[in-house]
């Protein structure tokens, strides 16, 4: 982005502030015309390769995680009873 775009954006920028003045250089007519979208459209190709690499392995993760889901375990009764046996300390004087 930086090299497609915003570098020769700015350089362009620059030639027309100190060829016809800063004001001129900021206005809205300079922005939207001449070179600018053409380099805007230019670096479309690097955005989709960004996009792609970025969303395609999140995307193949979430269908591992989802392919390989294990199910949940439920413990049986006996595991319950001893998952929640109190625990009783005893006087020494028994």
């Amino acid at each position: 982005m930086v090299f497609a775009t915003l570098f020769p954006l700015g350089v362009l920028q620059l030639y027309h502030s100190v060829s016809t003045g800063y004001f001129d250089a900021r206005t809205l007519q300079f922005i939207t015309g001449g070179a600018n979208p053409v380099l805007e459209w230019l670096r479309l190709p690097g955005d989709v390769l960004f996009i792609v690499g970025g969303v395609l392995p999140i995307l193949h993760l979430c269908w591992l995680s989802i392919r390989y889901m294990v199910p949940a375990v439920k413990p049986t009764e006996e595991e319950r009873e001893i998952l929640f046996t109190e625990v009783v300390e005893r006087s020494g004087h028994d």
